[in-house]
């Protein structure tokens, strides 16, 4: 195995061990949930259910990128928002 992709996948398994992975499940769960309604919006806003530090944060758009495949620069220490339209 090459070494980029032996750390690589070691790093993502990190990530999904974070307490920051579960938040973005969470958000996955709402996201789906808002379609099935159906209920379809630009974007959505999903408020943490306690605040997140800066690093937080920052563990969160990796953990974005590992089940979305994008990441987003709406996001704070209290809230992310999602643009749908980053699906399609």
């Amino acid at each position: 195995m090459a070494s980029k992709q032996e750390i690589k996948d070691l790093f993502v398994a990190e990530l999904k061990n974070t307490a920051q992975y579960q938040i973005v499940l969470t958000l996955k769960q709402i996201i789906l949930n808002e379609i099935a309604t159906p209920n379809i919006q630009y974007q959505v806003i999903y408020n943490f259910e306690t605040q997140q530090t800066d690093y937080e944060v920052e563990v969160i758009k990796m953990c974005l990128t590992v089940e979305f495949g994008f990441t987003t620069s709406n996001i704070s220490t209290q809230c992310v928002i999602i643009d749908m339209a980053k699906f399609l």
